[in-house]
């Protein structure tokens, strides 16, 4: 405020009054510049040290020079530290700063951080730096250094912390309310009401299984006032079978799962067949197999259990890493999933140097990648299909248990430092216990799979199946030719039945071949081997004699045009078949053996051709088992919290550790601790059961909060403190994920395809596929666009789904045909409920049912009487009368506009 103005006798000149008004601009702008980078300090600039300066430092140069790394001897965390300088010397002086001309350098070579850590600071960074040196380097008294990064809280053991006591005990049904009971007290925070009966049953459903309730199950639910009733639903849903399917796809975003792709039919990325991993997890979910039993089985089932086909397809998580050019992109992903899945520890940032904020050594991610460096994937046959094109188990195996490792030179693939290779290891921050694998002796059946029993059955069954389709055809080619008798059709019947003989002679010959070869497989000698030699021959011989036969017959059956193609064929098959019958007069005694498994090839030396076979040695490295064990160790303090956290987003739809992927100190600490560590502490004890965690989740009051905000003192109080809900004093609304809107709306329609597990539905066939959307191809190249649309996983990296609105969901729910099409079938299914129920079936009663069926919510009176008016308005438009049934035309058009409802697609 400007003071009064003096008596004119002492005013001063206007020339002065205008210079004064200027300087006290000046002063105002130097003030407010002094708020920016850049800017002037103040006084003492303590201030401009604590808002700038530490924060770049901590940004830029922690990492080289911090708690965890000190190269030069040189620490900048704290001002003294600063002050006190490194091994050459003091980094401050008052006109000449070696610190300065570090981070100023012209030089990319000289200049600090490094060219390859970033980019130079910036002007105004520089400023700010110069002008508190300039000042003293002055700062807070007490100013602490960085923590030791080995203390970082991820790093620490999981200790279960103690329950604790709040006052209000009733609320609290489990341990679960009481950690956040307590951080309510302690904000003067007041948790919402539990929501309705029927908004419940429609989250506990979705969250369990993946799909709405039905109208009987929300009557039941609604209806059911015996002590209990919230535990038995609870039981009923997550001993569902579809709970195994909801779950599968959470876990599947987290393990990268995906279908396979590549540049048309080249398989490029994961394999074939991978479906069966899926299934795997699944089963495995419904079982409640204990999620550590679960991570041992993917890393190293072949090490664990090496002849059990249903354990083998846990490592479909490995097989689905394979890339077919490259093996260090497919060993980077492999370390950087491994840790980041069950981990939370982005691994990958060491490979090229060592981690600038764990402590983990670029040597460290090597003797990571040293654990996988043996193995590779092989297709095993399933019980009943010899053909591997047509089906197989995609697993890992130890192809090359004694391949070396180096590592790269600053992480360039083309300077691997082979002077020193590189052993198996886990980080030593974590060495609770040091890595010790113990190489695995192999059952026959796992380096030899065709002498598994059901190998030979399934080629056995196979042929005896041509030998009866081959007697089939033979009948009718004999009648054939009995009714032609002299006709001009003679000599094609005379053909067909010979084609037909040829081939049955061939399918016996194949039958024989695979008999032989069997003998030969289980009673090696000279004499024998040569009886499999011969047979196989002779199966060529018969299989090259019905190629003639067939090129034969449609010499004779060509036109004018194509006879001289048709004889060209007859000429190679009669060519083929002289080759044959040499062969077979002169055997010897090399055969080919029953194929068990099949290698997937690579071309890592050649991108135009495969790779040398690798062959199923009989030992493996142990590597991989020895690792799962160090994962699941209970003394290990970060897999159960980060499985934990993966297990309380997918509830909430808020992780209790944001970076549900990096625990490391780069990422977000937990909102509340405590809470995290009784989790994962009851995790480990409960056996590693996920459906125990489940059950204390849902069933606790935090979980049964109302998500809606009245206009409560309460309410607006919680808004104003916490308007984020960070500390869970209300429901937070979560968008569904894309398979649960689709499988929902064919769910609520009574289309949806229950029946669980199988091969994927392909691309185009899925417009027209009823079948759960977890059952869909998906792929980096193949994406459903519906599905798309509501935040589909990718494959490449989705540890955590976005949560997107685009006005392209709309237009999906508009005018799709998914929801076009199940409009009717809904409203019919309400209205069979309505008639069943007995009572009134006017508008206003159906109104009221749709809406809570679709919505999950009780509609008030005026949703009501707004429904029911444009039921009735509709009914008597002309669209209407053209439909037939105008009633049910007009309901149809409600439930295709509560479809559209954002709470349609939207967890309460």
């Amino acid at each position: 405020m400007v003071s009064a103005e003096p008596s004119r006798s002492a005013s001063p000149s206007r020339p002065a009054r205008i210079l004064a008004a200027a300087s006290r601009g000046l002063a105002a702008w130097c003030l407010l510049l002094a708020a920016f980078p850049g800017g002037a300090t103040a006084a003492d600039g303590r201030e401009d040290y604590l808002s700038r300066v530490k924060p770049l430092l901590k940004a830029r140069c922690y990492a080289c020079h911090g708690s965890l790394k000190q190269k030069g001897g040189l620490r900048l965390d704290t001002a003294e530290l600063i002050r006190r300088g490194g091994d050459s010397g003091p980094v401050l002086g008052p006109e000449d700063s070696l610190l300065l001309q570090r981070v100023s350098a012209a030089n990319p070579a000289e200049r600090m951080p490094p060219e390859h850590e970033g980019e130079a600071l910036t002007a105004g960074q520089l400023a700010d730096l110069r002008a508190w040196i300039a000042a003293g380097a002055p700062a807070p008294a007490g100013e602490l250094p960085e923590a030791n990064p080995r203390d970082h809280w991820a790093f620490r053991p999981i200790v279960r912390p103690e329950v604790p006591r709040v006052r209000r005990a009733g609320w609290a049904n489990n341990p679960i309310d009481a950690f956040v009971a307590r951080r309510h007290e302690e904000l003067g925070l007041a948790a919402s009401p539990e929501a309705s009966r029927t908004e419940l049953i429609r989250r506990l459903s979705i969250d369990l299984i993946g799909l709405p309730p039905t109208p009987e199950e929300i009557a039941a639910f609604v209806g059911d006032r015996a002590p209990g009733w919230y535990g038995r639903a609870v039981d009923r849903l997550l001993a569902d079978p579809r709970h195994g399917e909801r779950w599968a796809r959470h876990w599947m975003d987290i393990w990268r799962y995906s279908d396979w792709w590549g540049l048309g039919d080249q398989l490029r990325n994961s394999q074939k067949h991978i479906w069966h991993w899926r299934d795997w997890i699944v089963e495995s979910l419904n079982v409640d197999r204990s999620y550590a039993e679960m991570v041992r089985l993917m890393l190293a089932a072949d090490e664990i259990r090496p002849d059990d086909p249903d354990a083998l397809r846990a490592t479909g998580y490995l097989a689905r890493n394979y890339f077919l050019f490259n093996r260090n992109q497919w060993m980077d992903e492999t370390v950087e999933h491994v840790s980041k899945g069950f981990l939370g520890l982005t691994m990958n940032c060491a490979k090229c140097h060592d981690h600038k904020y764990d402590p983990i050594a670029q040597v460290e991610y090597y003797r990571m990648r040293a654990v996988f460096e043996p193995y590779h994937v092989r297709v095993d046959m399933v019980p009943g299909e010899p053909d591997l094109g047509r089906d197989g188990i995609p697993r890992a195996f130890d192809g090359l248990p004694d391949e070396p490792t180096y590592r790269f030179v600053r992480g360039e693939e083309n300077r691997p430092d082979r002077s020193a290779p590189v052993g198996p290891a886990v980080p030593a921050m974590l060495a609770f216990e040091t890595l010790k694998p113990a190489a695995v002796d192999l059952p026959p059946g796992a380096w030899q799979p065709e002498r598994r029993a059901w190998v030979v059955e399934a080629y056995r069954a196979a042929a005896l199946a041509k030998i009866a389709a081959a007697e089939a055809r033979l009948d009718p080619a004999r009648a054939k030719l009995a009714a032609a008798g002299q006709a001009p059709g003679r000599v094609e019947a005379e053909l067909e039945l010979k084609v037909a003989e040829a081939v049955l002679s061939a399918a016996r010959a194949e039958y024989q071949s695979v008999e032989r070869r069997a003998e030969a497989m289980n009673a090696d000698s000279a004499e024998v081997r040569r009886r499999a030699a011969l047979a196989e021959r002779a199966h060529a011989t018969a299989r090259a004699r019905s190629d003639l036969a067939a090129a034969e017959l449609q010499r004779h059956r060509a036109a004018a045009g194509g006879r001289e193609a048709a004889a060209k064929t007859v000429a190679s098959a009669r060519e083929a078949l002289g080759k044959a019958e040499k062969a077979e007069a002169e055997p010897g005694e090399t055969y080919t053996k029953l194929v068990g498994a099949q290698w997937s090839p690579t071309r890592f030396k050649d991108s135009s051709k495969d790779d040398p076979a690798v062959s199923f040695p009989p030992r493996s490295s142990g590597r991989r088992r020895a690792l799962a064990g160090w994962i699941i160790d209970r003394r290990n303090p970060l897999t159960a919290r980060v499985a934990a956290n993966h297990i309380w987003a997918r509830h909430f739809g808020t992780p209790l550790v944001p970076t549900v992927f990096d625990f490391g100190r780069k990422g977000s600490p937990p909102t509340h601790p405590e809470l995290l560590d009784w989790l994962a502490a009851e995790l480990v004890d409960s056996g590693w059961s996920m459906k125990h965690l489940h059950r204390l989740i849902v069933e606790s009051s935090v979980y049964r909060l109302s998500s809606t905000t009245s206009s409560t003192s309460a309410d607006d109080a919680g808004a104003a403190k916490d308007p984020d809900n960070v500390h869970l004093w209300r429901r937070t609304a979560i968008r569904l994920e894309s398979q649960v809107v689709r499988d929902s709306i064919l769910a609520l329609a009574g289309t949806l395809d229950t029946a669980i597990g199988g091969p994927p539905v392909a691309t185009p066939d899925q417009a027209n596929s009823a079948r759960r959307s977890l059952y869909f191809f998906h792929s980096n190249n193949e994406r459903n666009p519906f599905l798309t649309t509501f935040d589909e996983a990718l494959v490449k990296e989705c540890y955590r789904r976005e949560q997107s609105i685009v006005p392209q969901q709309a237009l999906a729910l508009t005018n799709s045909r998914l929801v076009l099409d199940a409009s009717a079938p809904v409203a019919a299914r309400l209205g069979r409920r309505l008639a069943a129920l007995g009572g009134a079936a006017d508008d206003p009663a159906f109104a009221r049912l749709a809406f809570v069926v679709l919505l999950g919510a009780e509609p008030s009176d005026a949703e009501v009487a707004a429904m029911a008016r444009a039921l009735g308005e509709w009914t008597r438009l002309p669209e209407a009368g053209r439909a037939g049934d105008a009633i049910a035309w007009s309901r149809a058009n409600l439930v295709w506009v509560l479809l559209n409802h954002n709470d349609f697609v939207t967890l309460r």
